[in-house]
């Protein structure tokens, strides 16, 4: 027990060994899982939910953006489903923008969470960026009560870990910071593929059944809904694997 609560608070001035950082992403590790999967505990599996939510909605806002699309807003519902209002851009960049968009956002944090100051850094980041992108694009677009009950959440769940985000950056011990901050690239993980596999599974299924990216760029492609499932899962697992490889196991 001393020694896990040595690696989340290394005496003052002490570096974390490479040793102790995978240690911490271990942890992070085994708690992820257990969040995932374990019933008595599943429940704090919800604001992750929420969360990466919010960065599939953003991604697609934000590809919006970047090719030249306006970003109007997004909403999430309160059972962890979303949606972004887009207009304009590249519609074969803005569609699967939001599942790689949270893989991307894994592989981010993997490739940062080596340095115990970048991965501070990152978490500041991204809580500002929370903080703010929440409250510019998550006004509700439409005058109804659903639409304004979706925006609500997701302004207030963008804000409130936005602010947890920079708190954890601005005062957290290195140990934790290394610790949440891949308790988050894991979580992020977990969802991109499960997401993933979901959407495969929605498009190899007979009769009606709820509507997915991949359904939108059949539309537009003509390609199966399934092939585009397939396509993000394999670009994920590129990325993602890549991102370890690179950070781990490739030699200096």
């Amino acid at each position: 027990m001393s020694n896990i609560k040595a690696l989340f608070n290394p005496s003052d001035g002490q570096e974390l060994s490479t040793q102790q950082i995978l240690g911490l992403i271990g942890l992070a590790a085994l708690t992820a899982a257990a969040i995932t999967w374990v019933p008595i505990i599943n429940w704090l599996d919800y604001p992750f939910r929420l969360l990466l939510t919010i960065v599939h909605e953003l991604s697609h806002g934000l590809a919006a953006i970047l090719t030249g699309g306006h970003f109007r807003n997004f909403i999430i519902a309160p059972n962890g489903s979303g949606l972004a209002y887009t207009a304009g851009g590249w519609r074969l960049i803005v569609i699967p923008a939001g599942y790689l968009g949270v893989a991307i956002f894994a592989a981010g944090l993997i490739m940062l969470g080596r340095s115990r100051r970048w991965s501070r850094i990152a978490l500041g980041v991204i809580g500002a960026a929370m903080i703010l992108f929440s409250l510019w694009f998550g006004l509700p677009a439409q005058a109804s009560v659903q639409a304004v009950v979706n925006s609500v959440l997701g302004i207030a769940m963008g804000v409130i870990f936005g602010v947890i985000f920079l708190k954890i950056a601005l005062r957290a011990g290195d140990g934790l910071i290394i610790f949440f901050l891949h308790l988050l690239a894991i979580k992020a993980g977990f969802t991109a593929f499960s997401d993933l596999f979901a959407v495969i599974g929605l498009s190899t299924r007979p009769g009606p059944v709820p509507r997915t990216d991949a359904h939108s760029m059949a539309e537009l492609t003509h390609l199966p809904a399934v092939f585009w499932g397939l396509v993000w899962a394999a670009i994920a697992l590129v990325l993602i694997g890549g991102a370890i490889w690179v950070t781990w196991l490739k030699g200096d």
